[in-house]
C-alpha cells in the first residue's frame, strides 16, 4: 500500500510539472497575441515611443535598463482612436479587408464541395486504381507550396487568368488536403450503413445527403476553419499573381502598413484576425472532433 501510494504521488508531481510547462509554453505563444491587442488600445504617441526605442551595442554595457524601464506593456491611457483611424481615415482598409473575403470566402465554399464529392468517390465507389490516384494527392499534397506556384503560374498563364483571383482560388479549390481530411473522415462510417441504404433502394445522392453528410458536421467544420484561414492569411500567391495594389489582399497590404503607419498597425493587425479568431473560438470543439475523425496528427 505504501508503494502504491508513492507512486501514485511520484505520477501527480510529474503531471503538475508537464502541466506547468505547457502553461509557459502557451504564455510564449500567446504573447504576440497579447502584445498586438495591448498596443492596439494605446495612443499614437506611446507607440512611437515605444517601438522607435533602438538598442545598440553600447546599451550592453550602461543604460540598458534604463532602455527597457522606457517601454510601457501597459496603455497609460486606454484610447480607441487607432480604432477610429483603421475604420473611418483608412478606405483602402475596408477595401483590401474586401478582398480577401472576395478570396477566402470562394476557395472554403468550392473546396468543401470538391473534397465531399471527391472524398465520396474514393470511399464507397469501387473503382480500379482508385488507392494509387489517393496516393498521388498525399504527395501533392504534401509538397510545399513553393514547389507547386510555378506550375500554377504556367497554368493560369495559359488560361489568362494570372492577373485574376481565378489564378489563387481554383487552386484552392481543387487542393488535395480537402480531399484527404474528408476521406480520413468518412473511412470511419461503418460500411453496413451504406449497405443498408443501398438494400433500402436509395441511391448515390440519398446516401451521400441522408447517411454521410449528418455524420461529418465536425469534419466539415474542421475543413472550413482551416481553408479559411489558409488563404485569409496567404501573401505568396497574392504576391505573384496581383499587381495591382487596389485588388491585394488585406494580409499583403499589413505587411507593408508598418513602414509608415505604425500609429495604426496594430489595431488594423487586431481587426484583421478578429474573424479567424471568432470562427476557431466557436468551432474549437467541431475542430477538435474533426481532426480526431480524420486520423490527422
Amino acid at each position: 500500500m505504501v508503494i502504491d501510494v508513492k507512486i501514485v504521488g511520484k505520477g501527480s508531481v510529474h503531471e503538475k510539472l508537464l502541466m506547468g510547462l505547457v502553461g509557459v509554453v502557451a504564455l510564449i505563444f500567446l504573447l504576440p497575441l497579447v502584445v498586438t491587442i495591448v498596443n492596439s488600445l494605446m495612443t499614437e504617441k506611446e507607440i512611437t515611443w515605444n517601438f522607435t526605442t533602438q538598442l545598440t551595442s553600447f546599451d550592453l554595457i550602461a543604460g540598458i535598463k534604463e532602455k527597457f524601464q522606457q517601454i510601457k506593456l501597459i496603455p497609460q491611457q486606454v484610447s480607441l482612436s487607432q480604432y477610429n483611424d483603421v475604420l473611418l481615415n483608412q478606405p483602402a482598409f475596408l477595401l483590401l479587408l474586401l478582398n480577401s473575403l472576395k478570396i477566402a470566402v470562394p476557395v472554403t465554399f468550392g473546396a468543401l464541395i470538391v473534397a465531399l464529392l471527391s472524398a465520396y468517390g474514393f470511399t464507397v465507389w469501387k473503382w480500379k486504381y482508385k488507392e494509387i490516384i489517393f496516393t498521388v494527392y498525399i504527395v501533392v499534397m504534401l509538397m510545399p507550396l513553393q514547389a507547386v506556384l510555378v506550375p500554377n503560374y504556367i497554368i493560369a498563364d495559359m488560361l489568362h487568368i494570372k492577373a485574376n483571383y481565378l489564378a489563387i482560388i481554383l487552386p484552392g479549390i481543387f487542393s488535395p488536403f480537402g480531399v484527404f481530411l474528408m476521406r480520413q473522415s468518412m473511412k470511419f462510417i461503418p460500411p453496413a450503413y451504406f449497405e443498408a441504404a443501398h438494400m433500402d433502394g436509395a441511391n448515390h445522392w440519398q446516401i451521400f445527403w441522408r447517411v454521410v453528410m449528418p455524420q461529418l458536421k465536425s469534419s466539415i467544420a474542421a475543413l472550413c476553419m482551416l481553408v479559411f484561414i489558409e488563404y485569409w492569411n496567404l501573401v505568396e500567391q497574392a504576391v505573384i499573381f496581383i499587381d495591382d495594389y487596389t485588388k491585394e489582399p488585406l494580409s499583403v497590404f499589413l505587411s507593408r502598413m508598418g513602414e509608415g503607419w505604425m500609429g495604426i498597425v496594430f489595431s488594423a493587425s487586431c481587426l484583421y484576425m478578429f474573424l479567424p479568431l471568432w470562427f476557431l473560438l466557436l468551432g474549437q470543439k467541431d475542430l477538435e472532433k474533426g481532426i480526431e475523425l480524420s486520423g490527422v496528427k
